[in-house]
């Protein structure tokens, strides 16, 4: 049997929210993060990593539940 492959839509918005966390760091380390301590700093790249994660979660884990061995 052939593995299922997932749709490609999910590919795209996995790749869309990469590309978008990386272009919110970067906007957030060019224009905000001087006004901020290095601990806040810190707080804000865990916290939008746990978001960004939470979206791929939310995303993927369907998929494999549906297609589990």
């Amino acid at each position: 049997m052939s593995k299922p492959k997932p749709d490609p839509k999910r590919i795209y918005v996995s790749i869309a929210v990469a590309f978008l966390w990386f272009l919110f760091l970067a906007l957030w380390l060019f224009y905000y993060a001087t006004s901020y301590s290095i601990l806040q700093n810190i707080a804000i790249l865990l916290v939008s990593l746990v978001i960004a994660g939470v979206i791929m979660i939310m995303l993927w884990v369907p998929w494999a539940m549906k297609h589990a061995d």
